[in-house]
């Protein structure tokens, strides 16, 4: 066998729990309660924008950091929504939110440089800071999933150079509040930081909640960076289009890197993208609507299910869920996946989200209401067979006049400890530390200081 030379740094990324799910082949008939795409089509006048571009021969190369419609869009779009004035050369277009986070992390991050990212957050920003050799740095939320803004102080280290920012988050549904989001952008201009936002999630909102957006703390311009994409508020997942909005100082490095990692954007694609930031918003109100109602119905479903704890969904289009069951993320996953429902295991997210699963109200409400039946009955075979377990010991206990030994619970007591000094856990069993670990391969398990 022909042995090849691999990158360490992609051999150290390679086999994750992401990448499996990906490569995974789903059964026609799973019930996909795991997906991140808008079951929603692209609105017509988006689409009637692309095929009108193709019709007018922009099937060439786009100009620079863009199509110039495109460019001029979004910033009119970022001064609408927050208030701040950016010029076209700040802005430049990408490939989905995925190549502005790879071109972000590669202009800022060397070898042995960390990043700040939530845990659980979006499984990308890790992956991607590991292929450069960079570390990425996860830091859990506070018992309500907002930001702990005293673990991520502690976290900062002279090799820190950005903090990355999923709001709402994905996979907890969380929206973060102003005061947070304010306190973040002081400790990043304190420690001089940059901060990171992917806002991919900001107008799927449920009834109530306001998404605060990065830009909009101009105080703190210099060090601001948002990561958008057209994929989720729009359904154009499969057009691959988003943008990057940076400091005039660094916009144009910054497209450099992207440019040589994509090249341009279809051109158009971005025409499309124009529409859709200057058209009626009127199919985004409707989609949020849908998913509002959606969301609600899953919600309900979950709190149906004994041993299942859901979040109350406030942003984006997924509910995640606590769970009382004695298997790990990873292994709750597989048995719902092998009883015919397709679920995210918390652990894809990070440490943090060990006895959590996530699950997606992107698609329609039949769907949603056979999954969640699916899922339902492994969690009702759970109990059974825990109960079955525990029958006979029951039993055996209560023979005899005397009251049987109780055995005192029997823990580990496992941490994982980082070398910023940092402290994960505790964990009840070696097989979770281990889980945690693989987040954080500077990591050590070792026995929680008493």
């Amino acid at each position: 066998m022909t042995r090849r030379h691999i990158s360490r740094y992609v051999q150290a990324t390679a086999g994750g729990e992401r990448t499996r799910h990906f490569t995974a082949r789903q059964p026609p008939e799973m019930l996909k309660l795991d997906s991140g795409d808008p079951h929603a089509p692209t609105p017509l006048h988006i689409r009637q924008a692309a095929q009108q571009a193709l019709d007018a021969g922009l099937t060439r190369y786009a100009p620079g950091q863009g199509d110039p419609e495109l460019l001029a869009a979004v910033c009119e779009t970022v001064e609408r929504e927050t208030g701040a004035r950016y010029s076209p050369d700040d802005v430049f277009a990408t490939n989905g939110a995925t190549s502005g986070i790879y071109a972000v992390f590669t202009a800022f991050l060397d070898p042995g440089d960390e990043v700040i990212v939530m845990d659980p957050t979006f499984s990308l920003y890790a992956l991607v800071a590991r292929q450069l050799g960079a570390v990425p740095v996860a830091v859990p939320h506070a018992s309500d999933y907002h930001i702990d803004l005293a673990a991520v102080r502690a976290a900062v280290t002279p090799r820190t150079r950005l903090i990355m920012l999923n709001n709402p988050n994905n996979p907890t549904g969380v929206v973060y509040r102003r005061d947070e989001l304010e306190a973040l952008a002081r400790l990043a201009a304190e420690r001089d930081l940059l901060l990171v936002a992917d806002e991919a999630y900001e107008k799927i909102l449920q009834a109530g909640c306001v998404h605060v957006p990065l830009l909009s703390f101009q105080e703190h311009r210099d060090r601001l960076i948002l990561v958008h994409t057209f994929s989720k508020t729009y359904a154009m997942t499969g057009w691959r289009l988003g943008y990057v909005v940076a400091p005039s100082d660094l916009a144009s490095l910054l497209f450099g890197v992207h440019r040589a990692i994509a090249g341009p954007i279809t051109t158009f694609v971005q025409r499309a993208g124009a529409a859709a930031l200057r058209g009626s918003q009127d199919c985004v109100a409707e989609m949020r609507d849908e998913y509002r109602t959606r969301g609600g119905l899953m919600h309900r479903l979950a709190l149906g299910i004994p041993g299942l704890r859901p979040v109350e969904p406030q942003g984006g289009f997924y509910l995640y869920c606590r769970y009382e069951a004695a298997l790990s993320a990873r292994d709750l996953r597989q048995r719902i996946w092998d009883a015919g429902a397709a679920v995210r295991s918390g652990t894809e997210f990070g440490a943090a989200g060990e006895g959590h699963l996530r699950f997606s109200y992107s698609v329609d409400e039949p769907t949603i209401e056979k999954g969640m039946a699916v899922v339902g009955e492994v969690f009702r075979t759970l109990g059974r067979t825990l109960a079955a377990l525990l029958l006979p010991l029951l039993l055996l206990a209560g023979c005899g006049s005397e009251e049987a030994p109780k055995k005192p619970a029997v823990s580990a007591n496992l941490c994982v400890f980082l070398p910023n000094g940092m402290t994960l856990g505790p964990y009840d069993t070696a097989k979770e530390c281990a889980t945690a670990k693989e987040n954080m391969p500077r990591g050590e398990c070792k026995p929680c200081a008493k």
